[in-house]
């Protein structure tokens, strides 16, 4: 039973982490070159399209309007809470970090930091999965 936790774990870890991971790399090419400001959040929007970094069947896409050198941009952000759970509403007053060259290139501050929590939440879940693992190893537990 000990490794039947265990597996569970790393697929909990591996299902956390691997999302977190994309949506870090894609924030990461975007933060190298960026500028932030604050922007608006014009609509809560959701999408019924599968969504791999959102629930299965349902991701709110908050559409974000902000401003850089006079021009207003409307960029859909990428919302990553799960369920019900939304983090935006509409008129809510958001920070943006965008790509200095491609504006509509841009994300969420908040989102950056949900990213980095997810990881570190994966990581601990891939370590309790091997520490469960070892326990059962050394205890001589069959497999």
């Amino acid at each position: 039973m000990l490794y039947v936790y265990s597996v569970l774990l790393f697929a909990l870890g591996l299902a956390t982490g691997i999302p977190a991971i994309l949506l870090f790399r894609r924030m990461e090419n975007i933060r190298k070159h960026s500028s932030t400001t604050f922007g608006v959040v014009r609509s809560a929007g959701e999408s019924r399209e599968w969504n791999f970094l959102g629930e299965v069947g349902r991701s709110a896409r908050p559409l974000v309007a902000f401003r850089v050198q006079d021009t207003e941009h409307l960029v859909e952000m990428t919302d990553s809470s799960g369920f019900m759970n939304r983090r935006y509403e509409t008129g809510v007053t958001v920070e943006v970090v965008y790509q200095k060259e491609t504006p509509w290139k841009a994300y969420l501050q908040k989102e950056w930091q949900i990213a980095r929590r997810d990881l570190w939440i994966a990581a601990a879940e891939l370590v309790a999965a091997a520490v469960l693992w070892g326990v059962g190893v050394y205890l001589g537990i069959p497999v």
